[in-house]
Formats: C-alpha cells, structure tokens, sequence
C-alpha cells in the first residue's frame, strides 16, 4: 500500500489488513508518528512462511483485534519475519504495526522484555481512552511466542506453563476478552483431561 497523509478528512481504512472501524478518537489526538506508522504499514500482511499465528483483542461497541504473524527460526529462536492484521480503532492498528516492526530480528526472550511503555514510545503517543490497546499488544506478543512454542517447538501444557506462566486474573488477560493463546491454552487442557481428541 503506497504511503499516504492521514487527515480529518481521510475515509475510514480498509484494506485487507486495515480495517478501521467508526467508533474512533478525533484524528488531532493521534500524534504525527502515529499516523506516518499506519499510512506506511509495511509489515502489513502475512509473510511467506509464516508458522506462528495469535489474535488477541475486544468485543465493545465494535470488534477491536491485533493479529500477528511470524516466520520464527526454530534454531535459534528469532523471529525472522513478522506482519499484522488489525481492525478496530488507529491505535489498534498503530500499536500492531509497531510490534510487528520490534519483533522482527529479535529473539523470544527479548520480545517478552517489550512493555506497554516501549510500544507507547514507539507510537509517539496514543489518544487516552485508546491506551487500551497497549494491553492488546504485549498480550499480542505473549500469545505469538506461546503458539511458537506449541506449534513449532511442540511444548505441552506443563512445558508452556514453565515458560510463559499465564496469570488469567491479571489486568492485561481481564482485559483482553479474545485472546489464542487463552483458547488454546483450554484446548491442551480438555485434550489432556481426554474431553476432546
């Protein structure tokens, strides 16, 4: 998609990787960085190859998702390549289009050191009452390296606990109503109990 100038008068988004919906905050609030991120959008889509996949994201006033996927080297645990899907509010997409660029060349154990602060920085900042979506994002990053794990690596449900323990009351799960990992998570528990196949 070329670059374009994102302004007031700018229709809603809607790509096949974009797609915003209308319940959103005043362009003005969104900073500049913000806006030259999502007009750019580079890492938009699915790389070839891709063999880890999550989706994270809300259901309220309409759907609000970040999807992130990665082509991971197995050897030494790198992503190699990472792209997203975002559909919601700017920030949404904001915030999935930063992760995706942090993500690439760097190892499991430094993406799960990115905060809600780095995303933010790396925005140039995010309209209040969408500060939301940070929480999308690194929860975002946590579930792509646990289907990591469960796909490619082929952890069980003890193996994955081990590594990314999951807290389901903690803020961040409370928050993000739709979450992979959290779905998957149950799936290896029901296979394990041998409630489902």
């Amino acid at each position: 998609m070329p670059k374009q100038h994102i302004t007031e008068d700018t229709p809603f988004l809607r790509t096949p990787d974009m797609y915003q919906i209308e319940n959103d905050a005043p362009i003005t609030e969104y900073s500049e960085r913000s806006l030259d991120l999502i007009a750019d959008a580079r890492n938009g889509g699915v790389p070839d190859g891709a063999n880890a996949f999550c989706s994270v994201g809300k259901e309220k006033r309409g759907t609000v998702q970040m999807q992130l996927f990665a082509v991971m080297d197995p050897e030494t645990d790198r992503f190699v390549e990472v792209g997203f899907r975002s559909h919601g509010c700017l920030a949404a997409i904001a915030c999935a289009t930063v992760v995706a660029d942090m993500l690439t060349g760097k190892t499991v154990d430094e993406a799960l050191a990115i905060t809600q602060d780095d995303v933010l920085e790396a925005t140039g900042g995010l309209p209040k009452g969408r500060l939301y979506t940070l929480y999308f994002a690194e929860e975002a990053i946590k579930a792509l390296v646990g289907d990591y794990y469960l796909r490619v690596k082929g952890y069980s449900l003890a193996q994955l606990d081990e590594a990314l323990p999951c807290d389901k009351m903690c803020m961040n799960c409370l928050l993000t109503e739709n979450c992979s990992l959290r779905d998957e998570r149950v799936d290896q528990e029901l296979r394990e109990a041998g409630e489902i196949e």
